[in-house]
């Protein structure tokens, strides 16, 4: 314990050093001679359960609510204070693992759209050059091909700094991460020591738990602040095409060795881009010439993805040759602009689940379309609600005909989430209704006809459904290709 002490910006109440065997915030998962972290969240306080956890045979605890003090003295527990203990559980988690990051290249990546396939990206084009790599993202945690773990965008302490200890025990040398809003705000990656960060784009999402954008902003920009304070000459790429790009970019170029990316970047020109649902072909200009880029990964918005990539590599150092050649061996990412075709009938599953998500993929679409577009897609129960009539008019205003559907609907009705979507729909004539998922990916392919795009919307390489707190097994892919073979 005063190991983890000398991190933790805390105080020792009650109680003397004590062995520590195990770390944790969940009061079931308290074994002999753990610490536990009573962590205050939006829906429950961890201060309930000291108690429990003290009866459980914790041996110390950190409390953020000195309320609580008084009542543990003489329960023959170490009691800690610390008025942070989100970034108390952050730093001790760091320590308890040896610090992980420090023995790692960590290279997070932020923002609204994109990251889970600017990591893959990533990841690819390290291993390309002979890294043995790591990744932590939405689809799942990965050494090189081997999946280690279901994904989550970006995990709690524990869970964040014992993976990267597994994958420096197991010899990587390179992690990529996504790094959600979400646990930038929570503190959940604290302490990490990046080698660089990348900001996508910001777009409205999450403000069910961010009161705006502009506090949806400041999340975000907790990684570069974060990065700088574990690391004094990391490295960044931001988009310059996003304004909320462009701050980050004017807040830290003085500090980063910093890049951007996109059509208006001083650094990383995009210029022609070529659509096809075949590949993708753009060039780009930088201040050592002009490149031709290749790749299998499709839609305008892998153009930004792989721009992102492109020029945090050539910041770190790689060949742009060796970067124009491996573009061209580039795997998609499962669930993204993922084409599932048969004879005339194109179907494309995407993760699109934002406004912004949902018109990039639909804009192009738009522009490889022989005949028309086809739309299905829900959105998310217990989430921020704000969105769903903005996608309805998104959906409206870039498709021929749109089938509104469920998505994850949690607890709510799923009717009362199509209702909300349909409110920002002008034109009704174009929408059908049908709340059973399955049913409308069979109405949307019995109804296109020869050269039509059906593109399925909102949980991409998702393989479940969420309904009333169950979780039901569902894979857009696999019941789209059920009824293609069908027609």
């Amino acid at each position: 314990m005063k190991r983890l002490l000398e991190v933790v910006d805390g105080k020792l109440l009650y109680g003397s050093d004590v062995p520590i065997t195990d770390i944790t915030n969940s009061s079931k998962d308290i074994k002999k001679g753990s610490v536990f972290f009573a962590i205050k969240g939006k829906t429950y306080d961890g201060h309930i359960f000291l108690e429990d956890v003290i009866s459980f045979g914790a041996s110390a605890v950190v409390i953020q609510d000195l309320e609580y003090a008084s009542k543990l003295r003489g329960m023959g527990v170490s009691v800690i204070y610390s008025p942070d203990t989100r970034k108390s559980l952050a730093v001790a988690s760091n320590r308890f693992f040896d610090n992980p990051s420090s023995h790692l290249k960590v290279v997070g990546a932020t923002g609204t759209n994109g990251k889970t396939s600017v990591s893959n990206i990533l990841q690819q084009f390290f291993r390309f050059a002979g890294y043995k790599t790591g990744l932590i993202g939405t689809i799942n945690y990965r050494i090189d091909d081997e999946i280690i773990s279901e994904g989550h965008t970006t995990p709690d302490p524990i869970e964040w700094f014992r993976t990267l200890k597994l994958m420096k025990d197991r010899g990587v040398t390179v992690v990529v991460a996504e790094v959600s809003s979400h646990g930038l705000d929570q503190s959940r990656v604290y302490s990490t020591r990046f080698d660089g960060a990348i900001f996508t784009n910001l777009t409205q999402d999450h403000l069910d738990y961010h009161k705006d954008m502009e506090d949806y902003f400041r999340a975000k920009e907790k990684l570069f602040y974060q990065t700088l304070e574990f690391n004094p000459k990391p490295k960044g790429s931001v988009s310059f095409d996003d304004i909320y790009g462009r701050r980050i970019y004017k807040n830290f170029k003085d500090r980063f060795l910093m890049t951007s990316f996109g059509v208006s970047s001083p650094d990383f020109k995009i210029e022609e881009i070529h659509l096809s649902l075949d590949e993708t072909v753009f060039s780009y200009t930088t201040n050592t010439g002009r490149e031709v880029i290749s790749a299998p990964l499709l839609g305008e918005f892998n153009v930004y993805n792989l721009s992102a990539a492109l020029s945090y590599l050539i910041l770190d150092g790689f060949d742009e040759r060796f970067l124009v050649e491996k573009s061209k061996e580039l795997k998609p990412v499962r669930g993204r602009f993922e084409v599932v075709k048969r004879k005339g009938v194109t179907v494309v599953v995407d993760y699109a689940h934002t406004p912004d998500g949902l018109e990039k993929i639909l804009n192009s679409l738009n522009k490889i379309k022989k005949n028309r577009i086809i739309t299905v897609f829900g959105a998310g129960g217990n989430r921020d609600r704000s969105k769903r009539p903005l996608m309805g008019k998104v959906a409206e205003s870039f498709s021929d005909l749109v089938v509104i559907t469920s998505d994850n609907p949690r607890d709510e009705d799923p009717r009362d989430i199509m209702e909300d979507i349909l409110s920002g729909v002008s034109d009704k004539s174009k929408v059908i209704l049908e709340v059973d998922r399955e049913k409308a990916i069979k109405l949307s392919i019995e109804l296109a006809k020869e050269g039509d795009i059906v593109l399925i919307a909102g949980k991409g390489h998702e393989t479940y459904q969420i309904v009333k707190g169950n979780k039901y097994q569902f894979d857009d892919r696999k019941v789209a290709e059920k009824y293609l073979k069908e027609e």
